[in-house]
């Protein structure tokens, strides 16, 4: 497999911005025979290699050193050169977000995406979608990806989303958040990395993310259809397939 028949799409975003429920509803819509779903949540280090907050002194699951992004971004290279993914079954995969199946969607638009992604995709395109909370803070990481999309959410919901859940699952044990883990580590780690991505070095900017990073933004609230932004990823698939 040649390296133009695999298109690596990067879904980025803070934790509960809505990017892993996205990537999960995008792949049924996309021919199961052309796509792989991977997810960064399962390169996250055995709970004794988590680095250690100093002044909390509890482990920091949000910073880029919780990941084993080595690995994370030899996988990356792997896919795109043969087209599978490789990712050993050690790992705890992905299953920290609400269930898909609870969504009452268009089901005349899912169908026009899917009739259109058919269209679309060459047969021997394989198209990998990643999603990951922490893919574009670094350059070389960054280039990895031919599609960049980065899903934002408004602090106040991604607090509150982030609160609703039970907590996570991990290597060795069940992790849940402490009262100030969301502003301390989870956002404040999300700003540090992601500011220079954005307008006025701020994640919060209206006017969006700094045009060399080659990035598209989806504003995400709790008012946002999920339907626009799946056309939002079938459209910038569309852009990256047209002559």
């Amino acid at each position: 497999m040649t390296k133009s028949q695999t298109v690596i799409v990067g879904l980025s975003g803070a934790s509960s911005s809505g990017k892993t429920t996205l990537a999960k509803l995008i792949t049924q819509l996309l021919p199961p025979e052309n796509v792989i779903l991977i997810h960064e949540d399962d390169f996250f280090k055995h709970d004794d290699e988590v680095p250690i907050d100093e002044k909390y002194g509890i482990a920091n699951w949000d910073c880029p050193e919780a990941l084993d992004l080595a690995s994370f971004d030899e996988e990356l290279k792997l896919i795109k050169l043969n087209g599978t993914a490789a990712i050993s079954k050690e790992l705890i995969h992905n299953n920290n977000v609400d269930s898909i199946d609870k969504f009452e969607l268009d089901q005349t638009l899912l169908e026009k995406i899917k009739q259109g992604f058919a269209n679309m995709i060459p047969a021997s395109c394989k198209i990998i979608i990643v999603d990951g909370f922490m893919m574009y803070q670094d350059d070389v990481l960054r280039s990895k990806f031919d599609v960049k999309l980065l899903v934002r959410a408004p602090y106040a919901t991604l607090k509150k989303r982030r609160a609703a859940r039970p907590g996570y699952q991990t290597l060795e044990s069940f992790w849940v958040d402490p009262p100030y883990y969301f502003d301390e580590f989870v956002y404040n780690s999300y700003k540090q990395s992601h500011a220079r991505l954005f307008m006025d070095d701020n994640v919060e900017s209206q006017n969006g993310v700094r045009p060399e990073f080659g990035i598209s933004l989806f504003d995400n609230d709790d008012a946002t259809p999920i339907e626009r932004g799946l056309e939002w990823i079938f459209n910038a698939l569309q852009t990256h397939f047209s002559p």
